[in-house]
């Protein structure tokens, strides 16, 4: 019999209700031709509704490893594994799955999808949000336990309902309720903007130097694929370009070495970091016409510099409604978590220097709680892939 012709008589024996024989011929079909995921899926939820959990498991983690972006497998996977006990499993499962497609967790909201996918939708939903609660909470109890971190939120995947005092600040990765809320902040409240300022010289001059390098080695500021409704214009394009110094705490070397006086400086600022290095200092240039659209940004834990290096008359910054206008050499310093845009109405590109640093109302012992949450949750994050492995479930 061939492949196609068990798969047939399968369905047929399915049909007539004869199940036992229709999942031998099912199992035969799928050992036979293994690399139909559909078949295999089907096979998975069968196992698991007639009892057999070990075969359910393996045939549910096989249909993940043969495609990655079988999104009701992760869904379905992470259920029977949720329901088995295995909650780290179906924490992985349930987390993977909603990295590939983000409506995992929110099917549950729509009552046109099938109520045994919305079941498991919504059991991914609370089983990911508290975890993720918890593990912030966990994080931060070794150190000492900043009554203000401990009341902090990651929005995506609190446990809890909270409302955003303003609708004009909702940082949507992680935010401090108690922090001060301020869209713009006065530049001469911090003393280091006037060492920056009276040292402008020198760092315009050195990037004049190896502005060609912005074009050449630039890169844009949203990748292609990264997908964020509103940028499709700016996605993957070099309207939005970032010649990065320092990216995700990795520093470019190369550059910096060519930038001494602007290497220097930087070591002399509060800046932002996630490790030994600032986690994003870049220069970013916006082509004439480019407007970055109304959005909010990660969090309110740091707050987001602007060194304008190139400035044609009549572009600005648009921070909490409002309008600030680029002026050379003159820091801006502002709250990123309230809604912002960036336009350059202008013929010209416009380039400014741009980084983080920490909120100034975060101590030293709050800004190394934060950290321990950041780390705590990429270090699961990195870890969860250990249990696609089918081997795992065995």
């Amino acid at each position: 019999m061939t492949t196609a012709n068990l798969l047939q008589q399968a369905n047929l024996a399915f049909e007539a209700q004869n199940n036992q024989r229709g999942l031998q011929l099912l199992r035969e079909y799928t050992a036979i031709n293994g690399q139909d995921v559909e078949q295999l899926y089907r096979l998975a939820v069968i196992e698991e509704q007639i009892g057999l959990e070990n075969n359910a498991a393996q045939a549910y983690l096989k249909c993940i490893a043969l495609d990655e972006n079988f999104i009701e497998a992760y869904l379905y996977a992470g259920y029977f594994f949720q329901q088995r006990g295995e909650l780290e499993k179906a924490l992985a499962l349930y987390s993977l799955g909603q990295d590939r497609d983000a409506r995992l967790t929110l099917l549950y909201q729509h009552e046109s999808i099938a109520y045994p996918t919305r079941l498991r939708s919504h059991a991914a939903h609370l089983a990911l949000c508290d975890h993720f609660t918890q593990l912030h909470s966990q994080s931060i109890k070794s150190n000492n336990n900043s009554d203000k971190i401990a009341a902090a939120i990651w929005p995506q995947t609190h446990n809890q309902g909270f409302n955003y005092p303003s609708k004009q600040q909702q940082p949507h990765l992680f935010y401090i309720p108690s922090l001060t809320a301020k869209g713009i902040h006065d530049a001469s409240d911090f003393a280091w903007s006037k060492t920056l300022e009276a040292h402008f010289e020198d760092l315009s001059a050195e990037f004049s130097n190896l502005q060609a390098l912005i074009k050449t080695h630039g890169v844009p500021y949203l990748a292609k694929g990264n997908y964020i409704e509103g940028f499709e214009a700016l996605t993957g394009s070099k309207n939005w370009t970032a010649l990065n110094l320092y990216k995700d705490g990795v520093a470019n070397e190369k550059l910096l070495a060519k930038m001494p006086k602007t290497a220097k400086m930087l070591a002399q600022l509060p800046l932002y970091k996630m490790n030994d290095n600032p986690y994003e200092v870049f220069f970013s240039l916006l082509k004439p016409g480019q407007h970055i659209t109304p959005h909010f940004g990660q969090s309110n834990h740091s707050l987001t510099v602007h060194l304008p290096i190139i400035v044609p008359k009549g572009g600005y910054l648009t921070v909490a409604g409002e309008n600030i206008a680029w002026q050379v050499g003159k820091v801006i310093v502002f709250d990123d978590s309230f809604e912002h845009e960036a336009i350059n109405p202008t013929d010209e590109d416009r380039v400014v220097l741009i980084f983080s640093i920490w909120h100034p109302e975060l101590s030293a012992t709050e800004q190394e709680d934060i950290l321990a949450s950041f780390h705590a949750r990429a270090q699961w994050l990195e870890n969860r892939h250990q249990y696609l492995s089918p081997a795992s479930s065995a």
